[in-house]
């Protein structure tokens, strides 16, 4: 898979929106214009967002400036973003990094979501 495959389905949910994340999350157009919906987003989504990356195969650097972004503009503006479904390249990857500890993990969509509803 190319990094011209990256993309990003929104679903809207009740209380939620949901971004499921395609191919490598690095430096391209794609990847850029995701962060700017993203970041557009923000103002009028639910408090709960969810990542599921379980189709995310990998993430270069500027896919984790990118990821920081999302996670520190939501923090901001009092949204809970977690991430769900992430492969172990992407863990080792955050990990490295030290991104790992300000991420809420889960193994599944409906786990992320059900633990923002409380």
């Amino acid at each position: 898979m190319s990094d011209a495959e990256f993309r990003s389905e929104k679903i809207e949910l009740p209380g939620a929106v949901v971004y499921r994340l395609h191919g490598v999350l690095g430096d391209t157009q794609h990847c850029y214009d995701f962060l700017e919906s993203f970041l557009d987003c923000l103002e009028t989504c639910p408090d709960t967002i969810v990542f599921n990356c379980a189709e995310l195969e990998n993430m270069y650097s500027s896919g984790i400036g990118i990821l920081a972004n999302c996670f520190t503009k939501a923090r901001a503006s009092d949204k809970t973003l977690s991430i769900c479904c992430v492969k172990p390249v992407i863990t080792r990857t955050l990990t490295i990094t030290g991104i790992e500890p300000m991420l809420k993990e889960y193994a599944s969509e409906e786990e992320a979501l059900a633990a923002a509803r409380g």
